[in-house]
C-alpha cells in the first residue's frame, strides 16, 4: 500500500490507501515561440525555467470507522491542511520530495455509505527535491561539495563571522564586511535575502556578491574562506526534474 504525506501529515492517518501508483510527469520548459515574417522557422527564446506538473492519485478510504460522511471530512481536513504549497512525499518515490498545493475539485464516490474512493491531484513546483539535500555540511577549513545532479542548486549557507571576510563558493565571490561581533549569517539563495539567524535582523548591507547569490554547478564546487570567518555550514538543497 502506498502512503502520501501532505504537509507532513501521512495518508495513513485518514484510512487512506493509494490504489495505483502516480504517473510521472515531464515538466514543460517555460519558452517563447516567435515567428519573424520572412524568415525560415520559429525563433525559439528560453527563459530559463520550467513550468509546474501535475501529480495525481487514485485512493479509497474505509478502514477508520466506516462511516462515509466521516471519512469524507477527514480527506477533505488532510487535503485541505495548508494554504499555499506545502511539503509532498510519497513512497513511490521515498528519496525525494516536491512542493505542491491540492488542487481542489474532486469529488468522492460514495461505497455504500461505508467507503470512499476518489482521485486527487497536486499543482506541484517542476523541482523533485533530494532528500540528501536537506542535510547540512559543515567546513571549518577549504573544502568541495559534490553536485551530484544536472541542475543548479540554490544553497542556504550560515557563515560565522565575526568582523570582515570572504567566502567563495565555486566562482563565485562573497564579501562581507562591517559586522562588529560574532554573527550567524544566513545567506538563502533561494529567498535571495541575508539575515541574522533567529533573530532574522536583515543583513543585506553587510554583504556583496560578484555575481549575484551563490549556486552550485553541477560537479566539484569548491569553498574556501578568509578573514574573521570561522565555519561554513551549507544546506545544498540538491534537486532534479
Amino acid at each position: 500500500m502506498g502512503v502520501i504525506i501532505f504537509n507532513g501529515i501521512p495518508s495513513t492517518n485518514y484510512g487512506i490507501h493509494v490504489e495505483t501508483p502516480p504517473v510521472y510527469a515531464t515538466p514543460e520548459r517555460d519558452y517563447e515561440v516567435v515567428h519573424i515574417p520572412g524568415r525560415n522557422g520559429d525563433l525559439v527564446i528560453d527563459n530559463g525555467s520550467y513550468k509546474n506538473v501535475t501529480r495525481k492519485y487514485t485512493i479509497s478510504v474505509g478502514e477508520i470507522d466506516g462511516n462515509f460522511t466521516t471519512l469524507a471530512a477527514g480527506v477533505s481536513e488532510w487535503l485541505h491542511s495548508a494554504s499555499g504549497y506545502a511539503r509532498l512525499e510519497d513512497s513511490y518515490e521515498s528519496d525525494y520530495f516536491r512542493l505542491a498545493y491540492y488542487v481542489a475539485d474532486a469529488e468522492m464516490e460514495n461505497l455504500f455509505h461505508q467507503a470512499g474512493k476518489m482521485s486527487i491531484e497536486f499543482n506541484c513546483k517542476p523541482a523533485r527535491f533530494l532528500k540528501a539535500g536537506e542535510r547540512a555540511v559543515s567546513f571549518t577549513t577549504a573544502g568541495s561539495l559534490r553536485n551530484p545532479t544536472f541542475q543548479k542548486s540554490f544553497p542556504k549557507l550560515t557563515v560565522v563571522v565575526s568582523g570582515s571576510g570572504t567566502l567563495t563558493v565555486g566562482d563565485q565571490t562573497i564579501t562581507i564586511s562591517g559586522l562588529t561581533n560574532s554573527t550567524r549569517m544566513v545567506i538563502d539563495s533561494e529567498l535571495q535575502d541575508v539575515y541574522e539567524e533567529g533573530s532574522l535582523t536583515n543583513l543585506n548591507s553587510k554583504v556583496s556578491f560578484s555575481d549575484g547569490f551563490p549556486l552550485l554547478s553541477p560537479g566539484v564546487n569548491t569553498i574556501t574562506f578568509t578573514g574573521s570567518i570561522t565555519s561554513v555550514e551549507v544546506i545544498p538543497r540538491w534537486w532534479i526534474l
